[in-house]
């Protein structure tokens, strides 16, 4: 009992020190920090201090010499400057006129040597600055001082239309500034250090009577209750923390004597708690399951709805192609004849152009009504436009035929190129370029591929999932940055194709935007799963893509990125579906993704 009761003052008196010496430490650690941070700031604006100084000083005696000027009064210039000699640290002044002659000096001499004989060094500075009108600042050792020439330029009535400005020099000495600045400095810091001094003595009174000493009377009561069993709280103690501790020790004595009757208690609470975390576990179980099975119907569900828009979107695609390729190819075929007809007129035209040399007033009124020169040179280019709106009209149906392929069923030998291109036909538009950001670049790199044996449709949608997303990053990328760095690197997908030693083709999709979060990696093939805002994505695009590659084509869809370097997405898929053995559970590998659909 007894080293019960002297271990406690010992933690008490181990306490003091350690409140004490922390406080100690923590003013010191800030003491010394400031006087650090003060000491590197003051050796950063002595510099800016001493120019400053110096500009001050040249331009107040520029502005006294220019009215002593004019008064032509010799003795009161030598006289102002001499004065301004005496102010500190100031080691010489000069007055010089534009011809170089030395004005006033500070040495008093009535002829005074030109300063650019005494200071060659300064020769250039002093011809540029009364040239130019430019003050400077220039360094250099004067007998083994560093000082700290300012030369600043003036104009008077008296240097005549020549151009030239005299010259308000002072010479100022950075060591004795500097020695001026030190001691003002660690004065400064000597009286904060008195002062931290006195605060850590007046903390450390402080709280030996607000904290020590109640926290000994709470010691010396706790101490008493292990004999008596009751604690009775002390009359020392403050209504503050310490009070809030002394009345927990008082409830939690108060809670002990149930202590042992809760015991029994809560052994029984534990076996039936055991009892119900077994039921549990297995009604958690089986919901994990039902959870599961639901998930993989509405993942089902979801693919079935979308698989039949699709297919829904390649009947009408289809079906809107052929309606507009009939009429098209009837305009295609007969701009031809129409063009032949319309020269042959045109021929005939100028044949009797030249029969008839004098035409009539009729014909000429109807010649100058409907501008004939202007017909001439006009039709044939307008028959060209129309050929050239035929021929665009006829590309955009043939690659609407090709993406419409959503609702084959069968697998076919088709030929990917021409799938991928049909797919950026569509999505032209967004390639261009817009108000906000220039036109993305594609380029294609393409392998010798054989014909592919595949499901061409449900690939072309594969292809339309990742394209659209890769137009979104860039779209996003660059309202990010400037006109001046989408000019230095563009917004660009590159597309690349390859035969495989194993008789499968890889396709890579790759753009150059931001990358691949940290954040949705992983999940870029779950269903549901979009980076997309409300209403420009339903995160089934890929999910769908990644069922289409893997298990209709037995492939794989994997992407790799790095953030800041642009995401790639690699397909891989056997060139012919009898001879594919590959597992889909071995094909789908994920890396880091990007912007799901």
């Amino acid at each position: 009992m007894e080293t019960l009761k002297e271990s406690p003052k010992v933690r008490q008196k181990s306490l003091s020190k350690q409140l004490l010496l922390g406080l100690g430490l923590s003013l010191a650690t800030v003491g010394l920090a400031t006087f650090w941070g003060n000491y590197r700031q003051f050796q950063s604006d002595l510099e800016k201090q001493v120019k400053t100084r110096a500009q001050s000083i040249t331009e107040s005696l520029e502005f006294a010499t220019e009215g002593t000027l004019e008064l032509e009064d010799h003795n009161l210039l030598q006289r102002v400057v001499q004065n301004y000699a005496t102010l500190p640290a100031v080691v010489e002044i000069a007055i010089v006129s534009p011809n170089g002659a030395t004005l006033a000096h500070s040495s008093g001499e009535s002829n005074p040597p030109p300063f650019r004989s005494v200071y060659p060094q300064l020769a250039d500075d002093m011809e540029q600055s009364a040239i130019q009108g430019i003050g400077t600042n220039y360094q250099m050792v004067l007998k083994n001082k560093s000082v700290l020439v300012s030369i600043l330029p003036f104009r008077s009535v008296l240097f005549g239309t020549s151009g030239k400005r005299g010259l308000a020099i002072a010479i100022v000495d950075l060591e004795q500034i500097k020695q001026e600045a030190d001691r003002a400095f660690f004065a400064s810091t000597l009286t904060m250090l008195g002062g931290g001094s006195i605060i850590l003595l007046l903390m450390g009174v402080l709280v030996q009577q607000t904290v020590l000493y109640p926290l000994n009377a709470l010691n010396d009561a706790v101490a008493s209750s292990k004999k008596t069993g009751t604690f009775t709280m002390p009359l020392a103690i403050p209504t503050n923390e310490i009070g809030f501790l002394a009345q927990t020790f008082g409830n939690v004595f108060k809670q002990l004597e149930a202590y042992e009757q809760l015991k029994f208690e809560i052994a029984q609470r534990k076996q039936v708690e055991a009892i119900l975390r077994e039921s549990e576990a297995r009604e958690r179980a089986k919901s994990q399951e039902l959870e599961q099975i639901l998930k993989e119907l509405q993942r089902t569900q979801t693919h079935l709805v979308q698989s039949e828009k699709m297919s829904s979107l390649g009947q009408l695609v289809a079906g809107v192609a052929h309606e507009i390729n009939n009429p098209v190819n009837f305009i295609h075929g007969n701009i031809h004849h129409a063009n032949q007809y319309t020269q042959d007129l045109l021929e005939l035209l100028q044949l009797y152009q030249t029969a008839l040399r004098v035409p009539t007033s009729e014909i000429k009124d109807k010649i100058e009504e409907i501008d004939l020169e202007f017909l001439r040179e006009d039709l044939p280019k307008l028959l060209a436009s129309m050929k050239v709106g035929a021929d665009r009209i006829r590309e955009i149906v043939q690659s609407l035929r090709a993406f419409s392929r959503l609702d084959e069923s069968e697998v076919k030998d088709v030929d990917i190129h021409e799938g991928i291109a049909s797919t950026l036909m569509i999505l032209q538009s967004r390639l261009k370029s817009k108000p906000n950001r220039s036109e993305i670049q594609v380029v294609k790199d393409y392998g010798d591929l054989p014909a592919i044996e595949c499901y061409a449709g449900q690939l072309n949608q594969v292809f339309m999932n990742i394209l659209s997303n890769a137009i979104d990053a860039l779209d996003e990328h660059d309202l990010q940055r400037s006109t001046a760095e989408m000019a230095a690197n563009p917004s660009q997908i590159t597309i690349r194709t390859e035969v495989l030693p194993s008789d499968r083709i890889r396709i890579r999709i790759a753009d150059n935007g931001f990358g691949i979060p940290e954040a949705v990696q992983n999940r870029i093939f779950d269903p549901f799963f979009t980076t997309k805002s409300i209403g420009k994505g339903t995160g089934m695009g890929m999910s769908i893509s990644h069922q289409i590659v893997t298990e209709k084509h037995r492939g794989a869809l994997r992407c790799i990125s790095q953030p800041g370097q642009g995401a790639e997405f690699i397909i891989e898929i056997p060139i012919r579906q009898s001879q594919s053995t590959s597992s889909p559970d071995d094909v789908a590998v994920v890396e880091k993704v990007q912007h799901p659909v």
